[in-house]
């Protein structure tokens, strides 16, 4: 039996991030010395992280990569078919900080580690469509926003509390049947040449948490993913995802 690949929202983005061919451009310039570099993503990432950091190119990559996600959210809310991946790689390149803020706030607080990175996952996303590409503490905000988000999700898990109202607004206007369903998103990829791939699938009892799945799905642009799988013209397919109320029918 194949075991399932991916265990949370993050490493399905880390799969997909560093297998994606469509990733446009495939490299990042940034101005350095007066000078434009192209840096891959693991160069990219290398410059946020490693240490001693050099506050100049990490504050331009961020820059520079805000800039091409912010074009990508555009294209897809439009309705493009351009869609270039880089709200993905802004994700990606948080990584290490959102995996952190995930891990302390479920062990402190008790929440469930794969709601926080949803979360935090979320919150890199919203914020990219009010940040500015030009503040050079782009890359910084952004870390705050999904530090904050999850820290407060993992309070008002802990403490039996509500989630904010735009995402209960969410839940409601998708019309839950009952307090008692549960949500599945499930991602299945195609089978691989050494062996059946396992699929993704996360699920929550709370309907709140169902919108949350669902609008994690719109911002990353999978519903695009499973729409072109289907037509099979455009290339061969991706794999497919469902999201649905698991508590009716089939």
């Amino acid at each position: 039996m194949a075991l399932i690949p991916y265990n949370s929202v993050l490493d399905v983005i880390h799969a997909r991030v560093t297998s994606a061919a469509h990733l446009r451009p495939g490299a990042l310039p940034v101005e350095v010395g007066g000078e434009t570099v192209h840096l891959d993503l693991p160069q990219a990432r290398a410059a946020l992280y490693e240490q001693p950091v050099d506050e100049a190119l990490r504050n331009e990559v961020w820059r520079g990569a805000v800039a091409l996600a912010q074009h990508d959210a555009l294209a897809a809310a439009i309705g493009s078919t351009e869609v270039t991946g880089w709200v993905e790689a802004v994700v990606w390149l948080a990584l290490p900080h959102l995996g952190r803020i995930a891990r302390q706030a479920s062990a402190r607080l008790g929440a469930d580690r794969r709601d926080v990175e949803s979360e935090v996952t979320l919150a890199i996303v919203e914020r990219l469509a009010e940040v500015s590409a030009d503040d050079p503490d782009v890359g910084m905000d952004l870390l705050r926003t999904a530090g904050r988000r999850g820290w407060e999700f993992a309070r008002r898990s802990a403490s039996g509390g509500q989630p904010v109202e735009d995402i209960v607004a969410v839940a409601d206007a998708r019309t839950a049947e009952s307090a008692e369903d549960f949500w599945e998103l499930t991602i299945t990829p195609p089978d691989r040449a050494d062996g059946l791939a396992a699929p993704l699938r996360l699920t929550s009892r709370s309907t709140v948490e169902g919108a949350r799945l669902s609008e994690l799905a719109d911002h990353l642009g999978l519903r695009e993913v499973v729409h072109r799988a289907h037509r099979p013209h455009r290339g061969p397919r991706l794999g497919s995802l469902s999201l649905r109320s698991a508590g009716v029918g089939r």
